[in-house]
Protein backbone atom coordinates (compact mmCIF):
# COMPACT_ATOMS: atom_id res chain seq x y z
CA UNK A 1 0.00 0.00 0.00
CA UNK A 2 2.79 2.07 0.45
CA UNK A 3 4.47 2.29 -2.45
CA UNK A 4 1.39 2.77 -4.47
CA UNK A 5 0.32 5.60 -2.79
CA UNK A 6 4.15 6.98 -3.11
CA UNK A 7 3.34 6.11 -6.70
CA UNK A 8 0.47 8.24 -6.67
CA UNK A 9 2.10 11.49 -5.27
CA UNK A 10 3.32 14.37 -7.32
CA UNK A 11 7.02 15.18 -8.20
CA UNK A 12 6.68 18.10 -5.49
CA UNK A 13 5.07 15.89 -2.79
CA UNK A 14 8.15 13.11 -3.46
CA UNK A 15 10.65 15.87 -3.36
CA UNK A 16 9.30 17.02 -0.27
CA UNK A 17 9.14 13.63 1.72
CA UNK A 18 12.87 12.99 0.43
CA UNK A 19 13.82 16.72 1.46
CA UNK A 20 12.90 15.60 5.21
CA UNK A 21 14.69 12.63 4.91
CA UNK A 22 17.53 14.19 3.99
CA UNK A 23 17.56 16.43 6.49
CA UNK A 24 16.63 13.55 9.48
CA UNK A 25 19.54 12.01 8.18
CA UNK A 26 22.24 14.78 8.46
CA UNK A 27 20.77 15.71 11.84
CA UNK A 28 21.70 12.11 12.76
CA UNK A 29 25.03 11.78 11.06
CA UNK A 30 26.09 14.72 12.38
CA UNK A 31 25.45 14.47 15.88
CA UNK A 32 26.68 10.61 15.37
CA UNK A 33 29.87 12.01 14.19
CA UNK A 34 30.91 14.23 16.97
CA UNK A 35 29.69 11.87 19.54
CA UNK A 36 31.69 8.91 18.27
CA UNK A 37 34.58 11.11 18.05
CA UNK A 38 34.50 12.02 21.08
CA UNK A 39 33.74 8.41 22.81
CA UNK A 40 36.52 7.25 20.28
CA UNK A 41 39.46 9.88 21.15
CA UNK A 42 39.08 9.31 24.95
CA UNK A 43 39.10 5.85 24.73
CA UNK A 44 42.70 6.13 23.10
CA UNK A 45 43.99 9.11 25.52
CA UNK A 46 42.95 6.63 28.42
CA UNK A 47 44.55 3.66 27.50
CA UNK A 48 48.11 6.16 25.82
CA UNK A 49 47.79 7.56 29.89
CA UNK A 50 47.71 4.03 31.40
CA UNK A 51 50.53 3.09 29.49
CA UNK A 52 52.37 6.18 30.47
CA UNK A 53 51.35 5.76 33.68
CA UNK A 54 53.27 2.33 33.70
CA UNK A 55 56.29 3.36 31.62
CA UNK A 56 59.73 4.12 34.10
CA UNK A 57 60.79 6.64 31.63
CA UNK A 58 57.54 8.35 30.37
CA UNK A 59 55.09 11.46 31.71
CA UNK A 60 51.55 10.98 31.69
CA UNK A 61 49.91 13.57 29.78
CA UNK A 62 48.71 16.65 31.66
CA UNK A 63 51.74 15.83 34.50
CA UNK A 64 54.60 17.68 35.17
CA UNK A 65 58.14 15.91 34.49
CA UNK A 66 59.72 15.07 37.69
CA UNK A 67 63.60 16.12 38.55
CA UNK A 68 65.82 13.49 37.88
CA UNK A 69 67.73 11.59 40.03
CA UNK A 70 71.48 10.57 39.79
CA UNK A 71 72.12 7.64 38.77
CA UNK A 72 75.09 7.64 41.67
CA UNK A 73 74.65 8.39 45.01
CA UNK A 74 74.81 7.26 48.52
CA UNK A 75 71.37 5.58 48.91
CA UNK A 76 69.96 2.72 49.95
CA UNK A 77 68.11 0.11 47.70
CA UNK A 78 65.16 -1.41 48.90
CA UNK A 79 63.19 -4.04 46.85
CA UNK A 80 59.47 -3.21 47.54
CA UNK A 81 56.33 -5.60 46.08
CA UNK A 82 52.67 -6.46 46.69
CA UNK A 83 50.46 -9.44 46.60
CA UNK A 84 46.79 -7.84 46.38
CA UNK A 85 44.27 -9.92 48.19
CA UNK A 86 40.93 -8.47 47.20
CA UNK A 87 39.02 -5.34 46.69
CA UNK A 88 36.67 -4.64 48.55
CA UNK A 89 35.07 -1.36 47.08
CA UNK A 90 34.39 0.69 44.35
CA UNK A 91 32.66 3.10 43.67
CA UNK A 92 32.62 5.41 40.57
CA UNK A 93 30.37 8.17 42.05
CA UNK A 94 32.18 8.81 45.29
CA UNK A 95 35.45 8.38 43.50
CA UNK A 96 37.31 5.74 45.48
CA UNK A 97 37.99 2.04 46.13
CA UNK A 98 39.59 0.13 48.57
CA UNK A 99 41.42 -2.97 49.02
CA UNK A 100 43.19 -5.30 51.01
CA UNK A 101 47.29 -6.04 49.91
CA UNK A 102 50.23 -7.29 51.32
CA UNK A 103 53.34 -5.41 50.69
CA UNK A 104 56.97 -6.52 51.63
CA UNK A 105 60.41 -4.63 51.40
CA UNK A 106 63.34 -6.05 51.65
CA UNK A 107 67.38 -4.23 51.71
CA UNK A 108 70.55 -4.95 52.45
CA UNK A 109 72.36 -2.47 54.95
CA UNK A 110 71.76 -1.04 58.26
CA UNK A 111 68.42 -2.13 60.40
CA UNK A 112 67.16 0.94 61.15
CA UNK A 113 66.45 1.95 57.64
CA UNK A 114 63.01 0.30 58.55
CA UNK A 115 61.41 1.01 55.59
CA UNK A 116 57.86 -0.04 56.85
CA UNK A 117 57.70 2.22 59.43
CA UNK A 118 57.73 5.19 56.99
CA UNK A 119 56.14 4.75 53.94
CA UNK A 120 52.49 6.34 52.75
CA UNK A 121 49.90 6.50 50.86
CA UNK A 122 50.03 8.80 47.66
CA UNK A 123 45.59 9.72 47.01
CA UNK A 124 44.72 7.50 49.77
CA UNK A 125 44.78 6.30 53.55
CA UNK A 126 45.68 3.25 55.13
CA UNK A 127 42.54 2.17 57.50
CA UNK A 128 45.12 -1.03 59.05
CA UNK A 129 48.67 -2.04 59.19
CA UNK A 130 49.85 -5.33 60.26
CA UNK A 131 53.38 -6.02 60.44
CA UNK A 132 53.40 -9.94 59.76
CA UNK A 133 56.58 -11.39 59.39
CA UNK A 134 60.32 -9.70 60.40
CA UNK A 135 63.93 -10.97 59.25
CA UNK A 136 67.00 -9.32 60.36
CA UNK A 137 69.91 -11.75 59.08
CA UNK A 138 73.58 -11.03 60.22
CA UNK A 139 75.18 -10.49 56.70
CA UNK A 140 73.04 -6.90 57.07
CA UNK A 141 69.97 -8.23 54.30
CA UNK A 142 66.71 -7.47 55.82
CA UNK A 143 63.28 -8.24 55.56
CA UNK A 144 59.48 -7.06 56.48
CA UNK A 145 56.36 -7.95 55.20
CA UNK A 146 52.34 -6.41 55.98
CA UNK A 147 49.26 -6.82 55.76
CA UNK A 148 47.50 -3.50 54.78
CA UNK A 149 43.86 -2.47 54.02
CA UNK A 150 43.56 1.18 52.04
CA UNK A 151 41.09 3.38 50.63
CA UNK A 152 42.12 5.14 47.58
CA UNK A 153 41.00 8.75 46.23
CA UNK A 154 40.32 8.32 42.34
CA UNK A 155 38.72 10.30 39.92
CA UNK A 156 37.40 7.93 37.45
CA UNK A 157 36.89 9.22 33.67
CA UNK A 158 33.51 8.90 33.49
CA UNK A 159 33.23 9.86 29.80
CA UNK A 160 32.63 6.16 28.98
CA UNK A 161 30.36 4.92 31.79
CA UNK A 162 28.67 2.48 31.72
CA UNK A 163 31.13 1.01 28.97
CA UNK A 164 34.93 1.98 29.89
CA UNK A 165 37.93 0.82 31.03
CA UNK A 166 39.94 2.24 34.27
CA UNK A 167 43.40 1.72 36.23
CA UNK A 168 43.33 1.21 39.16
CA UNK A 169 46.90 2.77 41.16
CA UNK A 170 48.55 1.98 44.83
CA UNK A 171 50.92 4.85 45.01
CA UNK A 172 53.48 4.48 47.40
CA UNK A 173 56.66 6.42 48.91
CA UNK A 174 58.97 6.98 51.72
CA UNK A 175 57.36 9.35 53.75
CA UNK A 176 61.04 11.04 55.23
CA UNK A 177 63.29 10.31 52.61
CA UNK A 178 63.82 11.46 49.28
CA UNK A 179 65.76 9.78 46.46
CA UNK A 180 68.91 10.45 47.69
CA UNK A 181 68.53 8.17 50.52
CA UNK A 182 66.16 6.10 49.70
CA UNK A 183 64.95 4.19 46.09
CA UNK A 184 62.45 1.42 46.04
CA UNK A 185 63.17 -1.35 43.29
CA UNK A 186 59.93 -2.96 41.96
CA UNK A 187 59.70 -6.76 42.71
CA UNK A 188 58.80 -8.67 39.61
CA UNK A 189 57.01 -11.39 41.96
CA UNK A 190 54.33 -9.47 42.77
CA UNK A 191 51.20 -9.97 41.74
CA UNK A 192 47.32 -10.03 42.52
CA UNK A 193 44.70 -12.89 43.36
CA UNK A 194 42.59 -14.84 41.20
CA UNK A 195 39.92 -14.28 44.54
CA UNK A 196 40.05 -10.73 43.52
CA UNK A 197 36.35 -9.69 42.00
CA UNK A 198 34.97 -6.33 41.29
CA UNK A 199 31.05 -6.23 40.21
CA UNK A 200 30.67 -5.65 36.66
CA UNK A 201 34.10 -5.69 35.86
CA UNK A 202 36.92 -7.99 34.58
CA UNK A 203 40.57 -7.78 35.98
CA UNK A 204 42.26 -7.43 32.68
CA UNK A 205 46.07 -7.38 34.12
CA UNK A 206 48.33 -5.77 36.81
CA UNK A 207 51.65 -4.45 36.91
CA UNK A 208 54.24 -2.53 38.94
CA UNK A 209 57.08 -0.31 38.24
CA UNK A 210 59.05 2.74 40.48
CA UNK A 211 59.32 5.81 38.87
CA UNK A 212 60.73 9.72 41.05
CA UNK A 213 57.79 12.31 41.69
CA UNK A 214 59.07 15.48 42.27
CA UNK A 215 57.23 17.82 44.93
CA UNK A 216 57.42 21.95 44.42
CA UNK A 217 58.28 22.48 47.93
CA UNK A 218 60.71 21.60 50.29
CA UNK A 219 58.52 21.40 52.75
CA UNK A 220 59.94 24.00 54.69
CA UNK A 221 63.37 22.68 55.10
CA UNK A 222 65.32 24.90 56.83
CA UNK A 223 68.49 22.75 55.18
CA UNK A 224 67.00 23.51 51.95
CA UNK A 225 66.36 26.62 49.39
CA UNK A 226 62.61 27.83 49.30
CA UNK A 227 62.96 27.45 45.81
CA UNK A 228 64.40 24.06 46.07
CA UNK A 229 62.34 20.42 45.73
CA UNK A 230 62.19 16.99 46.36
CA UNK A 231 62.34 14.17 44.34
CA UNK A 232 61.29 10.50 45.62
CA UNK A 233 60.83 6.88 44.01
CA UNK A 234 57.55 5.97 44.13
CA UNK A 235 56.51 2.78 43.67
CA UNK A 236 53.09 2.12 41.24
CA UNK A 237 51.06 -0.57 41.11
CA UNK A 238 48.75 -1.20 37.90
CA UNK A 239 45.31 -2.99 38.09
CA UNK A 240 43.65 -2.67 34.59
CA UNK A 241 39.92 -3.30 34.53
CA UNK A 242 37.18 -2.84 32.14
CA UNK A 243 33.30 -3.74 32.21
CA UNK A 244 32.84 -7.52 31.33
CA UNK A 245 29.94 -6.77 29.16
CA UNK A 246 27.03 -4.81 27.80
CA UNK A 247 25.13 -5.86 30.74
CA UNK A 248 24.74 -2.40 32.62
CA UNK A 249 24.61 -0.52 29.75
CA UNK A 250 21.44 -2.49 28.76
CA UNK A 251 20.01 -2.16 32.00
CA UNK A 252 20.41 1.40 32.25
CA UNK A 253 18.87 2.33 28.93
CA UNK A 254 16.19 -0.26 28.82
CA UNK A 255 13.10 1.82 29.57
CA UNK A 256 14.82 4.54 27.47
CA UNK A 257 14.49 2.15 24.66
CA UNK A 258 11.14 1.02 25.90
CA UNK A 259 10.13 5.02 25.29
CA UNK A 260 11.61 5.49 22.19
CA UNK A 261 9.69 2.18 20.49
CA UNK A 262 6.17 4.25 22.24
CA UNK A 263 7.15 7.37 20.53
CA UNK A 264 7.81 5.61 17.28
CA UNK A 265 4.73 3.91 17.60
CA UNK A 266 2.63 7.53 17.05
CA UNK A 267 3.55 7.38 13.18
CA UNK A 268 1.25 4.73 13.18
CA UNK A 269 -2.04 6.47 14.98
CA UNK A 270 -4.23 8.23 12.00
CA UNK A 271 -2.95 12.34 12.30
CA UNK A 272 -6.30 13.72 12.97
CA UNK A 273 -6.23 11.67 16.11
CA UNK A 274 -4.80 13.89 18.21
CA UNK A 275 -4.74 12.85 21.67
CA UNK A 276 -3.05 10.03 21.12
CA UNK A 277 -1.39 10.94 18.27
CA UNK A 278 0.71 13.38 20.78
CA UNK A 279 -0.05 11.93 24.13
CA UNK A 280 2.28 8.86 23.14
CA UNK A 281 5.68 11.08 22.33
CA UNK A 282 4.73 13.14 25.53
CA UNK A 283 4.68 10.31 27.86
CA UNK A 284 7.29 8.90 26.27
CA UNK A 285 9.58 11.76 26.85
CA UNK A 286 8.60 11.73 30.08
CA UNK A 287 9.88 8.67 30.33
CA UNK A 288 13.22 9.47 29.17
CA UNK A 289 13.98 12.26 31.34
CA UNK A 290 13.35 9.58 34.32
CA UNK A 291 16.01 7.22 32.61
CA UNK A 292 18.44 10.31 32.03
CA UNK A 293 18.08 10.72 35.87
CA UNK A 294 18.86 6.78 36.97
CA UNK A 295 21.62 6.92 34.38
CA UNK A 296 23.34 9.72 36.17
CA UNK A 297 22.88 8.57 39.35
CA UNK A 298 25.61 6.33 38.77
CA UNK A 299 28.04 9.01 38.40
CA UNK A 300 29.79 11.91 40.15
CA UNK A 301 28.47 15.40 39.86
CA UNK A 302 29.98 17.00 36.82
CA UNK A 303 29.99 19.62 34.18
CA UNK A 304 31.35 17.16 31.17
CA UNK A 305 29.27 15.10 28.67
CA UNK A 306 29.88 11.66 28.25
CA UNK A 307 28.14 8.43 26.45
CA UNK A 308 25.16 8.58 29.23
CA UNK A 309 24.57 11.91 28.23
CA UNK A 310 24.84 11.41 24.71
CA UNK A 311 22.37 8.48 24.39
CA UNK A 312 20.04 10.18 26.79
CA UNK A 313 20.21 13.54 24.29
CA UNK A 314 20.04 11.01 21.47
CA UNK A 315 16.79 9.30 22.93
CA UNK A 316 15.15 12.82 23.61
CA UNK A 317 15.92 14.20 20.42
CA UNK A 318 13.99 11.63 18.63
CA UNK A 319 11.19 12.01 20.74
CA UNK A 320 11.40 15.83 20.03
CA UNK A 321 11.18 14.66 16.40
CA UNK A 322 8.53 12.58 16.20
CA UNK A 323 6.50 15.23 17.80
CA UNK A 324 7.38 17.86 15.22
CA UNK A 325 7.03 15.28 12.41
CA UNK A 326 3.64 14.64 14.30
CA UNK A 327 2.75 18.21 14.16
CA UNK A 328 3.58 18.50 10.16
CA UNK A 329 1.48 15.44 9.45
CA UNK A 330 -1.68 16.55 11.50
CA UNK A 331 -1.25 20.00 9.13
CA UNK A 332 -1.35 17.62 5.97
CA UNK A 333 -4.04 15.90 6.98
CA UNK A 334 -6.34 18.16 8.52
CA UNK A 335 -5.52 21.16 7.21
CA UNK A 336 -4.50 20.85 3.71
CA UNK A 337 -6.60 17.50 3.13
CA UNK A 338 -3.51 15.51 1.60
CA UNK A 339 -4.49 11.90 3.61
CA UNK A 340 -1.99 10.67 0.93
CA UNK A 341 0.99 12.84 1.81
CA UNK A 342 0.52 12.43 5.18
CA UNK A 343 0.31 8.37 5.15
CA UNK A 344 3.77 8.43 2.98
CA UNK A 345 5.40 10.90 5.48
CA UNK A 346 4.44 9.16 8.79
CA UNK A 347 5.67 5.56 7.31
CA UNK A 348 8.88 7.05 5.94
CA UNK A 349 9.66 8.50 8.57
CA UNK A 350 8.80 5.66 10.86
CA UNK A 351 11.57 3.83 8.92
CA UNK A 352 14.11 6.88 8.75
CA UNK A 353 14.02 7.97 12.32
CA UNK A 354 13.63 4.23 13.40
CA UNK A 355 16.45 3.08 11.57
CA UNK A 356 18.93 6.54 12.38
CA UNK A 357 17.93 6.02 16.34
CA UNK A 358 19.22 2.12 15.73
CA UNK A 359 22.34 2.93 14.25
CA UNK A 360 23.27 5.98 16.85
CA UNK A 361 23.16 3.49 19.75
CA UNK A 362 24.98 0.61 18.15
CA UNK A 363 27.78 3.41 17.34
CA UNK A 364 28.51 5.35 19.90
CA UNK A 365 28.58 2.27 22.22
CA UNK A 366 30.91 0.38 19.98
CA UNK A 367 33.26 3.95 19.62
CA UNK A 368 33.27 4.02 23.82
CA UNK A 369 34.24 0.27 23.89
CA UNK A 370 36.99 0.58 21.04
Amino acid sequence: MFFQTWAGLEAGKKRFVLMLTILMLTLYAGGVYVSATALSENQIKANKNHQARMNPTQVEAGHTPPEPLPAEGDFVSVKIGTYIDNIDNLSIRDSNWSANFYLWFSWKGPKEIDPGNKFVIVDGAITKKDLLEEYHGEDQVHYQKYRVSAKFLKFFDTMRVPIENHMLNIFIEDGARDGGKLRYVPDATSNISSRAKIPGFSIVKTSNTVKPHTYKSAYGDPRKGDSDKKTFTQYIVGIEIERSNFGVYAKIFVSLYAALALALSNFFVKPSDVGPRFSLPSAAFFGAVANSYVANSILPPSGSFGLVDYVAGFGMSTIFLTIALSLISNYLFVKKEDKALAFVLDRTMFFVVGLCCIVANIIMPMSAFG
